[in-house]
């Protein structure tokens, strides 16, 4: 009985062998690992020289016995260059020099005009710096014109020998452009009704009519100030009526030149006033001397032509004056 259940119990454990041993040794591998050594195989590069499983890869490379180090390298490398010290004063940075002979083609006629004293935004900016000069407006920003004036007109020399002289009202219309901060043009027509006599025929006709025809040329040396001088040169027409000592009436044109100066002051953005002395200069002919009307008008100026509104994103309404 003993050795019958012995016998069993042998062949039950060969039995238990062959199932564990046999699978592992000849079953079949899956289709995933399979797929897997496939896509390993692909994706590895085939190396004949199999590295050492312990070999570090940020280990420095092995050099042979006789192998010389050379510097060629290092020479052809770009060493960093050494920082200066800045220059404590604008005295000593050193730069090119320009010619300023004013024969230079790159000179601009407005910078010649530096010899007279006159100045242009171009070579001098906005302003001299003097008569309040302007912050955030311009006199530009309005640069057109029109306006009247008001005032006196002083005859200081006689038409001919036996015309008396006079004083009278005297007033006009005008219109005009600023193009540079210092610079500006006017038309301008100016009447008076001054009673010349003649000493010889004082009943004579008379049409007591002067008109004058001006084409002037503006200059303001203070550039974008809130008071602004000027001086005012031009050329025109005088046009002058008087009694001849033949009791008869002549009219007269003469060529003529102004010379005024004078100031502009702003009320507002639109509305500027004026005062003006000028020399009415009249030049004589063969029948009439020559003529110095001296002048004294003070006027109010309408300006327009200001810039666009701005359309800024973050103000949209904000204007520029």
């Amino acid at each position: 009985m003993l050795r019958t259940c012995l016998l069993i119990a042998l062949i039950a454990s060969a039995l238990a062998g062959c199932v564990f041993v046999r699978p592992s040794a000849a079953a079949p591998p899956q289709k995933d690992s399979r797929s897997t050594i496939r896509l390993l195989s692909a994706a590895l590069p085939e190396s004949s020289e199999t590295p050492a499983p312990d070999a570090n890869p940020f280990s420095q490379p092995e050099y042979p016995s006789d192998y010389i180090e050379s510097d060629t390298a290092l020479e052809s490398v770009d060493q960093p260059r050494s920082f200066t010290q800045p220059p404590l004063q604008l005295e000593d940075v050193t730069g090119p020099t320009f010619n300023s002979d004013p024969n230079c083609d790159g000179e601009s006629f407005f910078s010649r005009m530096k010899w007279l004293g006159l100045r242009h935004s171009s070579a001098d900016g906005r302003n001299a710096g003097l008569g309040v000069p302007l912050v955030g407006t311009s006199w530009l920003n309005r640069p057109y014109y029109i306006g009247a004036d008001l005032g006196a007109i002083w005859i200081t020399d006689g038409v001919t020998e036996n015309i008396s002289r006079d004083l009278d009202f005297y007033g006009g219309i005008f219109a005009g452009y600023d193009w540079d901060y210092y610079w500006g043009s006017e038309l301008a027509v100016h009447r008076a009704t001054p009673e010349l006599k003649n000493e010889v025929a004082r009943d004579a006709r008379r049409g007591d009519r002067m008109l004058l025809w001006t084409a002037s040329m503006l200059y303001y040396p203070w550039g974008d100030s809130m008071y602004r001088p000027y001086w005012r040169v031009g050329i025109g027409a005088m046009e002058i009526d008087y009694p001849t000592d033949s009791g008869s009436r002549r009219d007269e044109a003469l060529w003529m030149f102004p010379i005024g100066i004078g100031i502009k002051y702003p009320f507002n953005r639109w509305l500027i006033g004026r005062a003006e002395f000028a020399d009415q200069l009249g030049l004589g002919n063969s029948n009439v001397s020559t003529q110095h009307d001296l002048t004294l008008t003070f006027g109010l100026e309408w300006r327009y032509g200001a810039h666009s509104r701005s359309y800024w994103p973050w103000n949209p309404d904000r204007h520029i004056w």
